[in-house]
């Protein structure tokens, strides 16, 4: 291998991993931006329904389906389900946190908000944050 093979071939490895991290970002961007799929909402009331069932049985029509264990509806949108998952995974003690905010604004009825993924043309939504106050 001659001198200059050698110089490009060191600056292809010193330049890959650049590349590669600009080609995540890029990536990452086009899923999250204005033109996601799916657009965060917001949406506040009072819990008017807690479901709460088994790894695997989901929520809703198989167009509309949420893989979730937990599944709640406001009185602002009645005709809306939102749900998450209870798994033991790095999202396990935050999502036990939002049942536990979900019980007690259940029980002592208590104003929530919900956070969520918003698919076009569905109704059932993922939560990703859920905030409780009086």
């Amino acid at each position: 291998m001659g001198d200059r093979a050698v110089k490009r071939a060191k600056w292809l490895l010193a330049v890959a991993p650049v590349v590669a991290l600009l080609l995540v970002l890029v990536l990452q961007s086009g899923s999250k931006g204005g033109s996601s799929p799916a657009d965060i909402l917001a949406v506040d009331g009072h819990v008017t329904y807690l479901r709460i069932h088994d790894v695997g049985t989901g929520y809703g029509p198989s167009n509309d389906f949420l893989d979730v264990e937990v599944v709640v509806a406001l009185d602002s949108t009645p005709n809306q389900r939102f749900g998450f998952q209870l798994r033991p995974d790095a999202n396990q003690l935050v999502h036990q946190g939002m049942l536990d905010l979900l019980q007690q604004a259940f029980q002592y009825n208590y104003m929530v908000r919900l956070e969520f993924y918003q698919e076009p043309g569905r109704s059932n939504s993922v939560l990703f944050r859920v905030m409780t106050w009086k």
